[in-house]
């Protein structure tokens, strides 16, 4: 028998929102930003109840004791909208995130080639993600480069309205 992890990429649904909510928690505090996850659950729940628009695909680790839909250690979540620049519909890649132990696995890869193949096949124009400060930019610029993603200057602005 293998001692190598099973390891699958697949898009997620209700019964995963409780490991969803836990995994965007951990990246946003890792992040150190302070983050409820009751607050934070309602949102992830949303997003996967807006399947046309909104893609979230997880990474699991199969057969673990107790996790009988598997352990969930990578996500990712991309928001379709239309673009004026792309005269049509685009892709945003707000969230890729792998648990710090499970990286170096390709799941990053396996997480962008599964959003990547998702878009071609509902025609979007173009993919986007942005890469903040608390990133590790040399390992974004070499996940998303040796993927046809190329940089683009630009000042984003933000203002929080709600909270």
């Amino acid at each position: 028998m293998s001692s190598e992890p099973q390891l699958i990429v697949r898009r997620i649904g209700g019964v995963d929102l409780r490991a969803a909510t836990e995994l965007f928690v951990q990246q946003q505090r890792g992040y150190g930003r302070d983050v409820d996850a009751d607050r934070m659950r309602p949102a992830i729940q949303a997003a996967l109840e807006d399947s046309d628009r909104v893609l979230v695909v997880g990474a699991f680790h199969e057969g673990l004791p107790g996790f009988a839909h598997g352990k969930m250690v990578g996500v990712l979540m991309m928001t379709v909208f239309t673009s004026l620049e792309h005269m049509g519909e685009i892709g945003w890649i707000e969230q890729l995130y792998v648990r710090e132990d499970y990286r170096r696995k390709k799941l990053g890869d396996r997480l962008l080639a599964t959003a990547m193949d998702w878009a071609n096949g509902r025609g979007l124009r173009a993919l986007d993600v942005e890469i903040g400060e608390r990133h590790d930019p040399a390992a974004a610029q070499a996940l998303y480069g040796k993927q046809g993603f190329s940089q683009v200057q630009r000042t984003r602005l933000s203002k929080v309205m709600a909270g």
